[in-house]
């Protein structure tokens, strides 16, 4: 898998990138029509987000939400091909002074983040253009993959740390200077989430950004990255969240969190096709 990965990458990273992404669009849509793994998880999940959506409308997203995956397994497999002149050709960047502003504070930068649009190329899209940058990732499941991916990480110089990574270490990133990206959409495993409301329904949420920022006093700052037409990219980190460090420590991380996942409602609500619905979300039970 590995290898026949690496001979896509170098196809990929032939093609004109407009090529690429038509190419990867198409590749999701045959995902989603002919071999549609969680296709009826993401239906389900669109349908029980926007109760008031036709069915027509729920199974437009969930095929827009397979072409925007398409498109971003695309923009991966080109990674290697993709430098510093390119970024700024093809990436929009808005409210980076938000993270300069913490940055130069000196207290550390925890990006919260979710699979929201072109999110993994945004990371490594950052670490090319010199941003220090460590990211909290799960394994992958396919030891091949998993190779690829490291790969592709270590290339454009995006540092990975385990979930179970200690809140020492990641201090001691922060304190250096890197910038953290945590995913916030992921659900948690009993022990290790607080349910919190997402589109109405509790959703087993970490509360590491939360606590993270309470214990060190880093800035916490929501970032996302949106498609534009002509197949350009707008890279957004909106104001910092605030956290009162003096308040009851379990009560302001749970407000926090609540706070997290209601910025992310928010971005799904606008843009509903570049959200991973094929992600089984909801797992609690719903009178919780």
């Amino acid at each position: 898998m590995y290898f026949l990965l690496r001979l896509l990458s170098w196809f990929f990273c032939l093609l004109p990138r407009r090529v690429a992404l038509g190419l990867g669009a198409a590749l999701g849509w045959i995902w989603h029509t002919l071999i549609p793994v969680r296709r009826a998880v993401a239906r389900e999940n669109v349908r029980r987000s926007f109760p008031h959506w036709s069915r027509r409308q729920c199974r437009r997203v969930v095929r827009a939400c397979y072409l925007e995956l398409g498109r971003g397994a695309a923009e991966l497999l080109r990674l290697p091909a993709l430098d510093r002149a390119e970024i700024e050709a093809w990436i929009e960047h808005r409210g980076f002074e938000h993270l300069e502003a913490a940055r130069r504070a000196g207290r550390g930068v925890i990006a919260a983040c979710a699979h929201f649009g072109a999110f993994d190329l945004l990371a490594c899209a950052e670490a090319l253009r010199g941003v220090q940058l460590a990211v909290v990732t799960r394994r992958l499941r396919v030891a091949g993959v998993e190779r690829f991916w490291r790969w592709l990480r270590d290339n454009c110089g995006l540092e990975r740390l385990p979930p179970d990574a200690s809140i020492l270490s990641l201090d001691r990133r922060l304190r250096r200077g890197a910038v953290l990206g945590l995913v916030i959409d992921q659900h948690m495993p009993p022990g290790r989430g607080i349910p919190v409301e997402f589109f109405g329904r509790p959703a087993s949420t970490t509360p590491l950004p939360a606590a993270l920022a309470l214990a060190t006093g880093a800035a916490l700052l929501p970032v996302r990255i949106e498609r534009l037409p002509q197949g350009r990219l707008r890279a957004t980190v909106d104001p910092p969240l605030a956290v009162d460090r003096k308040a009851e420590r379990r009560a302001e991380i749970a407000r926090v969190t609540r706070a997290l996942n209601a910025w992310l409602e928010e971005r799904i609500r606008e843009r509903p096709d570049h959200w991973l619905w094929l992600h089984r979300r909801w797992k609690l039970p719903d009178s919780l």
